[in-house]
């Protein structure tokens, strides 16, 4: 937990500039969440504010609470909405397993690309109390043979091994039957063409933009990068444009009562 507490404080002041943010799962979310005049939401683990940003820019009426546990994360969100004038919004300090929200009135939750860092059922149900009836939970996130296939798991050393905190779709289905007034409604999946020089790639690795890369030891790091550029090398004959697929899921919850 300290590792992953100080990882994200050292990154905080550039995690949005490491990290790529998908404008697609936003455009689902309003879909889902139309006709709402006024909105009040939260994003847990809100990182930097990239997709609060976003979800402030296309959901007109939304109020939208930022929560993380790391201070310097929390900074940054507020820093970075506001030098995009966005005034809406509110930073919560808390734990995704203590999420000390009002009961029954949120009209929506959210977690972007952060469940893994949860245990989340126990999410799922503190999710459920501070819901309103008939709100949703959006859960962004990709699942391990996703993970898998990513340019990361095909040529980065261990980099799938590593990542063991990623779930599964089976175990995912499972979660609602846990959490007494929240059934699961709908899954939707993403696919993103990525295209990037082996010198970015490169770049994102040494600065750590997956929390994955900080479970390596300095010499395991230093071993799989090295193989990573020879493996990239070896299997793209063009390594100024190196080409992928990212695969990213949603799952949508609802609270029946």
């Amino acid at each position: 937990m300290n590792r992953m507490y100080d990882h994200f404080s050292n990154l905080s002041t550039s995690y949005n500039d490491l990290r790529t943010t998908d404008h697609e799962p936003i455009l689902f979310i309003r879909e889902k969440l139309a006709g709402n005049d006024k909105i009040l939401g939260v994003d847990i683990g809100c990182g930097g504010g990239r997709y609060d940003l976003l979800l402030l820019q296309n959901l007109p009426g939304l109020h939208l609470i930022c929560g993380d546990i790391n201070d310097a994360m929390l900074e940054e969100t507020s820093r970075y909405l506001k030098s995009h004038n966005q005034e809406n919004f509110s930073v919560h300090r808390g734990d995704a397993s203590d999420l000390r929200l009002p009961d029954n009135e949120l009209d929506f939750i959210i977690t972007f690309n952060a469940i893994h860092h949860f245990d989340p059922v126990l999410f799922l149900d503190k999710a459920e109390k501070a819901l309103k009836k008939g709100g949703c939970l959006f859960v962004y996130t990709r699942l391990k043979n996703q993970n898998a296939r990513n340019i990361w798991g095909r040529f980065f050393l261990n980099f799938k091994e590593k990542e063991n905190r990623l779930h599964d779709f089976s175990r995912i289905e499972e979660w609602p039957e846990q959490v007494e007034s929240l059934s699961l409604e709908e899954i939707r999946f993403f696919r993103f063409k990525r295209a990037a020089s082996l010198t970015y790639l490169l770049q994102q690795a040494e600065n750590k933009h997956y929390s994955t890369f900080s479970l390596y030891t300095d010499d395991e790091f230093k071993e799989a990068l090295n193989v990573f550029k020879q493996q990239i090398e070896s299997h793209f004959s063009e390594v100024e444009r190196v080409e992928w697929i990212d695969e990213n899921i949603m799952i949508v919850f609802r609270k029946d009562t």
